[in-house]
């Protein structure tokens, strides 16, 4: 052992001096050996550790960098978060983000008096005057003017045909198209074999057509129009045959203060209107007594085959204009439409819905439109087939219905008006016409 240890120390002794050793420790005195560094990175910090962007060895960081930006550029990114790491090699602090507070550079305005201002302009701007959408979650007050309503409807008569069908029919809705303030009235007066078939269609079909028509809130003319032409067209394919069947149709929509008049062939609407002490003053009328003037405003007009409008389409069509003729050769009765080479079909109205022969030669089934606004003057309203307006003037009838108005009695006024009308008939003529009314008492606010 002793020997062993000489010969270590001999050894030893032979060797260079060396410094003892220590586990794990440096003496103070003793400094750390140079790191080797390049002159471009010398002043970059040594403590990054190997795994980290760049840290492969000497220029790979500025190689890097560089490759970044470039393809950054050429994959065009949205965010520059995502085109550079929060660290990259080189770079002694992470990219500095933008103030909470601060808005985006690119942030799309909603609105006019949101957009940012520009050299010479107003950031004054009234916010009316934007685009911005303003939702209310009041619902619009709804405008009731009807207080109340009736109709009446008989059957005619004809000399040896005591199974005579009226073939009349008539329509009366309200909360029309699931609207409190709308409603729908419609008189429709049916001609030839099949004439009460072809009015119960149109009572049947045509309010839920109309109610349904995408058109019915932003264009009610629109509406009734293409209403009007669809139940038309589905005429021709039923059971009955409307070749030489018809009927008319009036018909008046009210919503809130506005009204619109859709009329096909002879039957008739019209307002009673109660003429206020102004407004006679304005004329230079006289007033007796207040509350005693009143007029009637024409809300349709008959379509006659010799209007000169209606008579040039029908011409132009290729039909004839006629009207009976006794046995000189006189001419009896109202103007008809006829073929022009053939007494068929010897139709009284230039417009109609259904007859189908008719229609060959101009007559049509487009209705006529007026638009009209209410105003509280306007008392009430009559709708009504040529059974009432054959012999009434459309002042009689105002004349008839006033009393009823005023005592609140709409049945009354229905009863009363179709009452004169037959009267009417059986001291002008031997046949008395199907007679149909609606009566509506409005209550217009101011």
């Amino acid at each position: 052992m002793d020997q062993k240890l000489n010969l270590a120390g001999k050894r030893k002794s032979n060797s260079k001096p060396s410094t003892p050793r220590t586990k794990g420790l440096i003496k103070s005195s003793d400094e750390p050996p140079p790191r080797r560094t390049n002159s471009k990175n010398s002043s970059r910090p040594h403590h990054r550790p190997f795994n980290s962007y760049g840290g492969a060895g000497p220029g790979f960081s500025d190689r890097f960098e560089k490759a970044v930006k470039e393809n950054f550029v050429k994959s065009s990114l949205k965010s520059s978060k995502d085109a550079f790491p929060a660290k990259v090699a080189g770079r002694s602090s992470p990219r500095k983000s933008p103030p909470p507070h601060s808005a985006p550079k690119h942030r799309r305005t909603t609105s006019l008096a949101e957009r940012p201002e520009t050299h010479g302009g107003n950031r004054n701007i009234d916010p009316e005057m934007t685009h911005k959408r303003k939702f209310s979650l009041e619902r619009p007050k709804e405008i009731m003017v009807v207080s109340s309503f009736a109709h009446r409807s008989q059957k005619g008569f004809i000399p040896g045909n005591p199974q005579k069908q009226n073939q009349d029919n008539f329509i009366t809705c309200v909360n029309f198209g699931m609207s409190a303030e709308c409603y729908f009235f419609s008189v429709c007066d049916g001609h030839g074999l099949y004439g009460g078939e072809v009015s119960g269609y149109i009572k049947q079909r045509f309010p839920t057509i109309l109610s349904q028509d995408p058109n019915l809130l932003g264009n009610p003319r629109r509406a009734l129009i293409s209403s009007v032409i669809k139940v038309n067209s589905e005429l021709n394919h039923q059971e009955f045959d409307i070749s030489f069947s018809g009927s008319t149709m009036v018909s008046v929509l009210i919503r809130g203060k506005k009204l619109w008049c859709a009329n096909t062939g002879d039957s008739r609407a019209l307002l009673g209107r109660q003429l206020s002490d102004a407004f006679l003053s304005q004329q230079n009328i006289p007033v007796k007594q207040s509350g005693k003037h009143w007029m009637s405003i024409a809300l349709s007009r008959d379509h006659k085959p010799d209007d000169q409008d209606e008579s040039v389409r029908i011409l132009h069509c290729g039909g004839r204009i006629e009207a009976y003729q006794d046995e000189q050769g006189n001419p009896l009765g109202p103007a008809r439409v006829w073929l022009k080479h053939q007494d068929i079909p010897g139709l009284a109205m230039s417009r109609s819905i259904g007859d189908g022969v008719a229609s060959s030669v101009g007559v049509i089934c487009d209705p006529e439109i007026l638009e009209f606004s209410l105003t509280p003057d306007d008392k009430f309203l009559v709708i009504g087939s040529d059974g009432i307006f054959e012999f009434l003037s459309n002042e009689e009838v105002v004349k008839i219905v006033v009393p009823y108005w005023k005592t609140r009695d709409v049945q009354g006024a229905c009863d009363a008006l179709a009452k004169e009308a037959n009267n009417r008939w059986t001291t002008e003529e031997e046949v008395i016409d199907d007679i149909t009314c609606v009566i509506v008492f409005l209550d217009i606010p101011n």
